[in-house]
């Protein structure tokens, strides 16, 4: 097992899976280019580490742990609120799109008891930045908020007229 920091991120990920090589690093959430409009703020880093493996039928794994905090806006009060992130997620590299189709070894996962890895297709020049920005956006919340927020929102001043007091005029 080789263990590399802060590696570069265009990788050959069956390489990684082959050799069992583990990289750690700390992801620059000003990197995070497509999240940057729901970030109130883009200093700190996520802390990462990609783990290559091959499981008991030689299949090439990745193990991904991401964790860290990310400063965003509560969709409720409209502040500031710092979301963690913890993700442990394992992906199985396929050759090709033809093989993420492949059913057979899902069937025989599930007969087995095993829960199967999500497939994903690997490369010799594959973007592990985009990887880690992908199952940090898949890991969010659909609509991130406090728990509980200090601050609400004004509502409209003044009590709004009932729809159906013309109704009640027309009846006396």
């Amino acid at each position: 097992m080789t263990t590399e920091n802060q590696a570069p991120m265009l990788r050959d990920v069956f390489a990684l899976a082959n050799n069992a090589v583990t990289l750690t690093g700390d992801l620059p959430i000003a990197d995070l280019t497509r999240m940057r409009p729901e970030l109130t703020q883009t200093t700190g880093a996520l802390h990462y580490t990609i783990s290559g493996h091959l499981n008991e039928k030689k299949y090439p794994l990745l193990h991904l742990q991401i964790t860290g905090e990310l400063s965003m806006v509560c969709q409720r009060c409209l502040e500031e609120v710092t979301q963690s992130i913890d993700i442990d997620n394992t992906l199985h590299l396929v050759a090709n799109e033809a093989d993420l189709d492949s059913e057979e070894d899902e069937i025989n996962a599930i007969l087995a008891g095993d829960e199967s890895p999500e497939k994903i297709v690997g490369s010799t020049s594959f973007d592990l930045l985009n990887l880690l920005e992908d199952e940090v956006i898949l890991s969010l919340p659909q609509a991130v908020t406090h728990d509980v927020c200090e601050k609400t929102l004004p509502t409209a001043a003044g009590e709004k007229p009932s729809p159906f007091a013309v109704l009640a005029k027309l009846k006396s």
